[in-house]
């Protein structure tokens, strides 16, 4: 019996879609998914937290939203949870002390793929909180990898990237703006860049640069899939 999704979004509401949709395509793609029968109950809440692309200034707000919504999940009997953002996965661990409910961290699914890849130097375009709050170093250090960070300048860029996306106004401008911070990581020597944003991959994609990119939402859909589909107990990645 396929086990139930719960999702925990809003951060944005396209990346949110984003990241439910990648999980539908993987049931189709992998498991021949046809019928509605075929695909994973869901439960879908997308919750409008105050802004952490450019201010973390509202942290206890969000982490109680955030648990609320965690424990909203669990009575729904969701057997697992996923996070449709990358930034608010350094509350992880608060969120976990009030539920029993698995939430699947991206930062280990992350890690361990790129560990089987055998990646020496990655780079990351995040926010900057995610970049603040080491959302990724720990796990991905864990696995000898080294992470290349933009620098000030670029990361302004970034920011800037993703708050004009979230209003849903990012043209061709935009996409050249990352390439340029991508063609500057990959002159530091890194073998690959995170999209470490669920609302990027809106923005740029494999077809826009000829360096590796990792989209960070789309390995961590493809976990969440594989992890309902399967009957094995929810243990790893959390």
């Amino acid at each position: 019996m396929k086990k139930t999704i719960g999702i925990i979004g809003g951060m944005g509401p396209e990346g949110t879609a984003d990241l439910y949709m990648k999980i539908i395509r993987y049931y189709q793609q992998k498991f021949n998914a046809k019928y509605d029968k075929d695909f994973p109950e869901f439960f879908i809440s997308s919750i409008p937290i105050p802004d952490v692309v450019e201010s973390l200034e509202n942290e206890k707000i969000t982490l109680t939203m955030l648990t609320e919504t965690a424990i909203k999940l669990q009575n729904a009997q969701c057997d697992f949870i996923v996070i449709a953002c990358n930034t608010v996965q350094y509350l992880l661990n608060d969120i976990k002390k009030s539920i029993t409910v698995p939430i699947i961290d991206i930062a280990k699914v992350i890690a361990l793929y790129l560990n089987k890849k055998r990646y020496k130097k990655v780079s990351i375009l995040a926010t900057s909180a995610t970049l603040e709050k080491k959302v990724y170093d720990n796990e991905i250090d864990n696995v000898g990898i080294e992470v290349i960070k933009p620098n000030n300048k670029d990361q302004k860029i970034v920011t800037k990237v993703i708050m004009t996306q979230l209003a849903g106004k990012t043209t061709k401008e935009e996409t050249n703006m990352l390439i340029q911070v991508i063609n500057n990581l990959k002159n530091q020597g890194a073998e690959a860049v995170l999209i470490a944003c669920t609302d990027l991959p809106m923005v740029i994609n494999q077809k826009d640069t000829k360096i590796k990119l990792i989209e960070c939402t789309q390995i961590y859909a493809n976990q969440a899939a594989f992890i309902s589909f399967s009957s094995k107990q929810v243990n790893s990645f959390v």
